[in-house]
C-alpha cells in the first residue's frame, strides 16, 4: 500500500480535530466490568477489567487516586455480574488509553503515575496511545477492502493486532500475586470501547454488532465514530488475516439508551 506514512499522519491529525474532549469524571461503578480471566499453572488467576478514569474528587476540589474504592468496585462488579470472587491480594496493572495526551488529561495521567510510583507493591502504571480511525470501511471499494484490512498494522495508529496480543500475554504471565489488568480512558466509553470490542472479538469470538452493543450499553450512548471504525477494521483484519468468520457490520441503527 502506497503512502502509508502520509495516511497515518492524516489519521492522527483528523482524529485530534474530531476527538471528543471528555471532561474527567470520578470513578464510576457502572463503567467497571470484568472482561476476561485466565487460570494459570501456578494456581493464580489473572483478571481483565474495563472501566473509566480512577479518580476521586474531595470536598475541597482536590483529586486523589481512590485505590480502596477501585478495589471495592472490582470486587463487587465481578461478584455481582459473574459470581467471581477476587483473591484477597492482587497486583494491578493500570493502563490508561490516551490521545496525545490531551492537556485536559495530564493531571489524571500524573495522578496515576505518582500513585504507583509511590506504591510499587500495589501495581504499576502504563499508557497506550489510542486514536481510532477516520476511514469508514463501508466507503472502501470491495476489491480494496482486504488489502486495507490486512495491513492495518502499517497504517492504523492504534496497532490493535499487537495490542490485543500484548493484553492477552499479560493475562498469561505468572507472578507472585494474581494480576488485575485495568484498562480505561477518561469516560470509559470511546477509546475503551474500541479496545474492549477488539478484545472480545479476538478472544471471545464476539461479532462486531454484539461487541459494540455492549459498548453502547456501558457508555449509555453511541461511541465515537472513529473508535467504532477502528474496531470494525480490526474485525475485518481478524476475518482476512486470522481466518475468523465474524459479522463485521456496524449495528444499524446504534441502540438508544
Amino acid at each position: 500500500m502506497k503512502n502509508n506514512n502520509i495516511l497515518r499522519l492524516i489519521i492522527v491529525l483528523i482524529a485530534i480535530a474530531t476527538l471528543d474532549i471528555v471532561k474527567s469524571s470520578d470513578l464510576s461503578y457502572k463503567k467497571v466490568h470484568l472482561v476476561d480471566s485466565i487460570q494459570l499453572p501456578n494456581g493464580n488467576t489473572n483478571y481483565f477489567f474495563r472501566g473509566n478514569q480512577p479518580t476521586e474528587t474531595l470536598s475541597n476540589g482536590t483529586k486523589v487516586f481512590p485505590y480502596e474504592e477501585l478495589v471495592e468496585f472490582l470486587r463487587n462488579s465481578s461478584l455481582s455480574e459473574f459470581g467471581v470472587k477476587l483473591p484477597e491480594q492482587f497486583y494491578i496493572i493500570d493502563i490508561k488509553l490516551i490521545s496525545g495526551p490531551l492537556p485536559s488529561e495530564l493531571p489524571d495521567l500524573e495522578l496515576e503515575q505518582n500513585f504507583f510510583a509511590s506504591n510499587p507493591t500495589l501495581g504499576e502504571f502504563h499508557s497506550n496511545q489510542t486514536w481510532g480511525d477516520i476511514i469508514d470501511p463501508q466507503f472502501i471499494p470491495q476489491d480494496e477492502l482486504e488489502e486495507y484490512a490486512s495491513t492495518i498494522s502499517t497504517w492504523s495508529a492504534d496497532k490493535l493486532p499487537q495490542r490485543m496480543r500484548d493484553y492477552h500475554n499479560i493475562l498469561l504471565t505468572e507472578r507472585e500475586l494474581p494480576t488485575v489488568l485495568y484498562v480505561h480512558c477518561e469516560c470509559g466509553c470511546d477509546r475503551t470501547g474500541e479496545v474492549m470490542a477488539s478484545y472480545v472479538m479476538r478472544f471471545k469470538g464476539w461479532d462486531l454488532p454484539k461487541a459494540l452493543d455492549w459498548d453502547f450499553e456501558i457508555a449509555g450512548r453511541d461511541i465515537n465514530f472513529s473508535n467504532r471504525w477502528a474496531a470494525q477494521w480490526y474485525c475485518l483484519y481478524l476475518n482476512y488475516v486470522e481466518n475468523f468468520k465474524l459479522d463485521c457490520n456496524q449495528p444499524t441503527p446504534p441502540p438508544k439508551f
